[in-house]
């Protein structure tokens, strides 16, 4: 018996001793309600290639200052971030849409006493006129302003949501696998916050793991296990169980809501976003 236990002992710390340590940065806010999702798809790719991992956590710190961090590598290994080409030119990255596009179709976080102007839009000319909050060095910003849309910008996340509150911006578009568990972790402190979703923003606009340019083994890695996980239902099994994520299914409810799709000017030519393995097309019979 005893010898068991010393071998299983052993076993754990070989094990552990291999495995391998992927830094990523901790959650944005004490309401990060998606950071988990992304550390999960971590170790469902993991899982798939038959590899262990160890993540670990770094402070906190803007989107601009991570990347510029992962880039000369240091604090940490990887980051999950809009792309643009910028980005990829510049970094390392698993060209695997981490919640298939989906983050393109924008829901407006508003404060329930602007819902009557919300459903008076019914175009990208009804919107142009609204204030609309975005994170000051995201791509989305970059986006929204060559569609014409009018922007207030803020570096801070979570000053977004008090903008958003006070009426200093009258919505803070978030992806639709977003905005619902945002507004959900903060009922407490913003009551009368909530999702408007009878208006969808798109614009194509993958969600990508970032990392160094040389970081190949981590590339690799994530690329073969998060593609093995989607041929074989996985990925999607994933979304569809998770709790940042689950409240998409099923995907037919979008199709009956109002949809504005932008142009995205910024999307480099990496993403296949006509690939239906890749991509989620919510105007489209899924």
């Amino acid at each position: 018996m005893k010898v068991c236990f010393l071998f299983v002992i052993l076993f754990f710390f070989i094990s552990n001793a291999d495995a391998e340590t992927i830094k990523v940065r901790a959650s944005q806010s004490k309401f990060d309600s998606t950071h988990d999702y992304y550390i999960g798809l971590i170790k469902l790719a993991y899982k798939k290639i038959n590899k262990p991992i160890t993540v670990e956590y770094a402070p906190y710190m803007v989107q601009e200052r991570a990347l510029s961090e992962m880039q000369a590598g240091r604090l940490i290994d990887l980051y999950w971030a809009g792309s643009n080409v910028e980005r990829e030119s510049k970094l390392g990255f698993v060209p695997i849409p981490l919640v298939k596009g989906l983050l393109g179709y924008r829901v407006f976080t508003i404060n329930k006493k602007y819902q009557s102007e919300f459903l008076e839009v019914n175009s990208l000319k009804d919107l142009n006129g609204i204030p609309l909050c975005q994170g000051q060095h995201w791509p989305d910003t970059d986006i929204l302003l060559a569609s014409g849309l009018n922007v207030v910008p803020n570096m801070v996340y979570e000053n977004m949501f008090r903008q958003v509150y006070s009426g200093r911006c009258k919505a803070f578009p978030r992806g639709i696998n977003e905005g619902y568990s945002e507004v959900e972790s903060r009922q407490k402190v913003m009551p009368e916050l909530m999702v408007f979703d009878d208006l969808i923003l798109h614009y194509p606009f993958p969600m990508y793991f970032f990392t160094h340019k040389e970081n190949k083994k981590l590339i690799n890695n994530l690329t073969d296990g998060l593609m093995l996980a989607i041929e074989d239902g996985s990925f999607n099994d994933y979304m569809a169980m998770h709790p940042a994520t689950r409240h998409l299914f099923p995907l037919s409810k979008w199709s009956s809501k109002t949809i504005i799709t932008i142009e995205n000017p910024f999307l480099s030519n990496n993403a296949e976003f006509k690939n239906p393995k890749l991509w989620v097309d919510l105007k489209r019979k899924n």
